[in-house]
C-alpha cells in the first residue's frame, strides 16, 4: 500500500486513523471466511469516515478531497 498523508479532521481538526481492511479482520460467527473488511477512518472526536472501499488508497483519495479543493474541469 502507497503510504499517503490523511488530511485532519473536518470537524475538530484532530489526527485521524485508518483502520479495517484484511490486516484488521477478525472472523465472526457472521462473517467466517471473508476476504477481510472495508477500510474506514476514524478520529477520537467521534468522526466516522466510510464508503465502502477496499482499496486503502481509494479511500484515502476520497477522504482528502474537500469541497474547498479546486476542481479540475
Amino acid at each position: 500500500m502507497k503510504e499517503t498523508e490523511l488530511k485532519p479532521c473536518p470537524f475538530c481538526g484532530g489526527e485521524v486513523e485508518l483502520r479495517g481492511g484484511l490486516e484488521n479482520w477478525r472472523p465472526t460467527f457472521y462473517d467466517p471466511d471473508s476476504g477481510g473488511d472495508p477500510y474506514y477512518i476514524q478520529c477520537k472526536c467521534g468522526c466516522f469516515f466510510d464508503n465502502g472501499y477496499w482499496e486503502a488508497e481509494d479511500l484515502i483519495n476520497a477522504w482528502n478531497r474537500r469541497s474547498t479543493d479546486e476542481r479540475a474541469d
